[in-house]
């Protein structure tokens, strides 16, 4: 089964929106959830049809059921990842959503 390999944890970091004290509205990035999941080098034809990095670009694999959307950032201990693409896999009994996800920061630097 997919789910064998999902042995990574990822935080899930939303930007959302709240005011402060004198009410006037601002944007931050606040934490949302966290899964497990399995992360690869992005298939070059994937990478392609995104107009995307191929050297820092991979895919996550995770639960179907996942809170997780485009613009997301993901930290794990390899590094925060921003999420460009969501595809759902609910075909079969391997179910799972599949992430295009960029490298932004490697952990530690």
């Amino acid at each position: 089964m997919i789910s064998d390999f999902y042995k990574t944890l990822f935080v899930v970091k939303r930007s959302v929106w709240t005011t402060d004290g004198s009410d006037n509205p601002y944007s931050e990035e606040q934490e949302v959830g966290q899964f497990m999941g399995h992360i690869q080098q992005a298939a070059p034809e994937l990478v392609q049809s995104l107009g995307l990095s191929l050297t820092k670009s991979f895919s996550i694999w995770c639960p179907v059921d996942t809170d997780v959307r485009e613009g997301d950032s993901l930290t794990s201990v390899q590094g925060v990842y921003s999420v460009r693409a969501v595809q759902q896999n609910a075909v079969g009994s391997n179910k799972h959503l599949q992430l295009v996800v960029m490298l932004d920061q490697i952990s530690g630097s």
